[in-house]
């Protein structure tokens, strides 16, 4: 078993915490949509919002349900909203001061109910570490319930309840002493002694024979706690007695658990041995689970037994997790077994024995997953695979969840997309899946130009039923900008401030304040950054709704374009208003309109844009690049400059004119070929150097192509080399050569 898998499952039971939470690499480094938006309760009761192919298969695996119309209870949600927060660090693995405060709040009403010393609040001194105690959560709120309760049952012996709270202090305290003797009864008012009934003396002895056992079990004194535990489930009178049945197993566990390196490090004999206690507790846990009158503790049962079994039973676990995952009414083993779900599912995995739901949730699980995201023409492909085979699974099955996939695969002009349009159409915005479909129901009429029916379809859905989801706000806002009508309106969207849309990136004031966000939205920018014409850039640039670093950025962006196309009429323009607001580029910018000759110019506006790390051939979204310190200033990595960029067939916007499209397309290709900043950089340089050898900016030219190898994507070009070895050969005695002493 792989290391990391293994600590995961070792820690789920040893730390107070739900055991079901998947851990491992990944996490929301792979997409901001790995997840539901929070708050996750919202997800939990079914109100799924936005499906996305990228949620973990357990958010999929949940949306099923809701989906096939498989209940959940209240308490099956709490405890998969636990786990969610905790796998997302909403809530600390171990954190249990919540189930700490509901304790110490009901022992305190408790003891002030009867008139008792407030004093006895406090806790002893441990002797272990509390990081050592692993106390799970619920141990607390039972024990919260058990003092209210006796405080009830023993209204008429105060000292009973005094003496069970200062037992119950030590052992959350972690002290491994023994339980002082059940003293001989109580006093009355006047000191006399007074003799409990028989029914109080019985469950008082149940209450200190249950605190002595998990005294042994929380100070690791397993054999002792087995013995207590059995000899508790053993008595037919305590009210422990199905608890006590699910403690064995859980002590058996956490034995092997605790006698076994987490790093799967040992020698063969001990995990052997290791494996023997595990089948040991498997052997517990199933006789529990075969006992209707132990129904009371199933769910933390199978609880156990997915964790027992994702380390004896790894592959057959892996196939039986899915099934169970579906089933009604398992209470908080749901959240349990959708982790380890989560943490098992591997896409594409065959379970020819599984039943057919079962089968049909891990096809539609790995079609959802398949190209969630494409960046690449071979994930495109992947995304028709996908939409044919969800497709046809949905004429088969007419099932919602297969509906759902066929949507989020298809493209405007998909086969047959008409007829899941139909469908969805039929599919109230209240249903589970009613939010996703419309969604993609607009973006679907968009793609087939049926704009007015997707604007339609788009102001049908309350704004106030997306505004406050972060995802589904930002389709809509993506799908509003694509259907504007004209570049007034589109700016009009463009430029609402969407101050929640990443606050954590933006710039710290001086003051420790967070800087203003930029005004376009990061779907403004990306939408701006298909093809568009230089010169529609520069007029965009010129709108007084648009703010300085916005104005800045979007001519910045226009020069580069302009300088790459050899736009000399563009260029001059730009120059002269950059000149007046960039001081640091100004005697540059100057010196470009002061050439006579259009090579001239070019050159110079090309040499400009290699000494300024911060320019880009598209308007950059990383907030640290648009509250640029100053032009020259390098971004830390590689993010300078810009990278390779891909061939687009069309600009995305309906309004623009047929004349205006080609030119935008056309500009755009002449850009790609142009290639990456260090490729297109050499190229300028080694041209020029090689016509123009006496050109004291020759060397300079060079120097810059090749810092620029070592400071942005693309460094082992064949362009970067050459430029390295022109500059050493011909100008290798030069202060440029001097500062570059090799390439990347």
């Amino acid at each position: 078993m792989k290391p990391l898998l293994a600590l995961c499952l070792w820690l789920l039971l040893l730390w107070p915490a739900p055991p079901a939470e998947a851990c491992g690499p990944g996490g929301d480094q792979a997409s901001m949509y790995s997840h539901p938006d929070a708050p996750f309760e919202r997800f939990a009761a079914g109100h799924l919002e936005m499906l996305a192919g990228t949620h973990h298969p357990m958010h999929l695996a949940y949306a099923w349900r809701w989906m096939m119309g498989v209940p959940t209870t209240p308490e099956e949600q709490r405890a998969v909203v636990d786990t969610w927060k905790r796998m997302e660090g909403e809530l600390e693995r171990g954190d249990t001061s919540k189930e700490q405060g509901v304790w110490n709040e009901a022992r305190s009403l408790a003891l002030h109910s009867l008139g008792l010393d407030s004093a006895r609040l406090t806790s002893p001194r441990s002797d272990i570490p509390e990081e050592e105690r692993h106390i799970h959560g619920d141990a607390f709120e039972r024990a919260a319930e058990t003092v209210g309760t006796l405080s009830r049952l023993w209204r008429k012996h105060p000292a009973l309840l005094l003496e069970w709270v200062d037992a119950q202090n030590a052992i959350f305290a972690g002290s491994c002493q023994p339980l002082p003797a059940l003293s001989a009864g109580d006093l009355d008012d006047v000191g006399r002694p007074v003799k409990p009934s028989a029914s109080v003396q019985a469950r008082r002895q149940a209450e200190r024979d249950y605190q002595v056992a998990a005294s042994h079990l929380y100070c690791s004194r397993f054999d002792e706690a087995l013995a207590a535990f059995q000899a508790i489930e053993g008595h037919r009178d305590t009210p422990y007695r199905a608890r006590a049945a699910y403690l064995v197993a859980r002590t058996q566990v956490r034995r092997a658990l605790k006698e076994h390196s987490p790093w799967g490090s040992g020698q063969p004999e001990e995990q052997a041995r290791f494996m023997a206690r595990l089948d040991e507790a498997d052997a517990t846990i199933t006789r529990i689970l075969a006992r209707p009158r132990l129904r009371a503790v199933h769910a933390q049962t199978r609880r156990l037994r997915s964790l027992v079994r994702s380390r004896t039973q790894r592959e057959a676990w892996a196939c039986t997790l899915p099934t169970l995952v579906l089933q009604p009414g398992t209470g908080s083993a749901l959240a349990a077994e959708l982790g380890d779900f989560d943490l098992s599912f591997e896409p594409g995995r065959k379970c020819p024995s599984s039943p057919a739901p079962t089968q049909e949730l891990l096809q539609w699980i790995h079609v959802m997953q398949q190209a969630a995201e494409t960046w690449t023409p071979e994930q495109e492909q992947q995304k028709r695979e996908a939409y044919v085979v969800a497709l046809a699974r949905w004429k088969q099955t007419h099932l919602a969840p297969w509906l759902v996939a066929a949507m989020l695969k298809a493209r405007g002009d998909s086969p047959e997309v008409g007829a899941l349009l139909v469908a969805a159409a039929r599919v109230p915005l209240s249903a589970p899946q009613g939010l996703t479909l419309a969604l993609h129901t607009v973006r679907l009429l968009r793609e087939q130009r049926l704009l007015d029916a997707a604007r339609e379809r788009l102001a049908a859905v309350p704004l106030e039923q997306v505004r406050a989801r972060p995802t589904s706000n930002k389709f809509v806002h993506a799908e509003r900008l694509l259907l504007a009508t004209s570049w007034e309106a589109f700016l009009g969207i463009a430029l609402e401030r969407v101050a929640e849309e990443a606050p954590w990136t933006r710039p710290t004031l001086a003051d420790g304040r967070l800087e203003q966000p930029a005004a376009f939205s990061y779907a403004a920018l990306s939408l701006l950054n298909t093809p568009i014409t230089a010169r529609r850039l520069v007029a965009l640039s010129s709108d007084e709704r648009v703010p300085p670093a916005h104005r800045q950025q979007l001519r910045w962006t226009a020069f580069v374009r302009a300088a790459i196309l050899g736009d000399d009429e563009t260029l001059q323009a730009l120059a002269t208003m950059l000149a007046e607001s960039e001081p640091t580029a100004r005697s540059e910018l100057r010196a470009m309109l002061g050439r006579t000759t259009v090579e001239e110019r070019m050159f110079e506006a090309r040499l400009l844009v290699m000494g300024l790390p911060v320019l880009s051939v598209t308007l950059v979204t990383d907030p640290r690049r648009i509250w640029h310190p100053g032009l020259t200033t390098f971004t830390s990595g590689k993010d300078n400059w810009w990278c390779t960029l891909y061939p687009v067939q069309a600009t995305p916007f309906s309004f623009v004119s047929e004349e205006e499209r080609v030119t935008a397309v056309s500009e755009w290709q002449r850009i790609v070929e142009a290639g990456s900043a260090v490729v297109y950089f050499s190229k300028v340089a080694l041209a020029w150097a090689k016509e123009h050898p006496k050109d004291p900016r020759s060397p300079i030219a060079l120097y810059r192509a090749v810092r620029a190898s070592k400071r942005v994507c693309n460094q082992n070009t064949p362009e970067a080399m050459a430029a390295f070895r022109h500059l050493h050969r011909h100008y290798g005695k030069s202060t440029w050569a001097q500062q570059v002493p090799y390439v990347y």
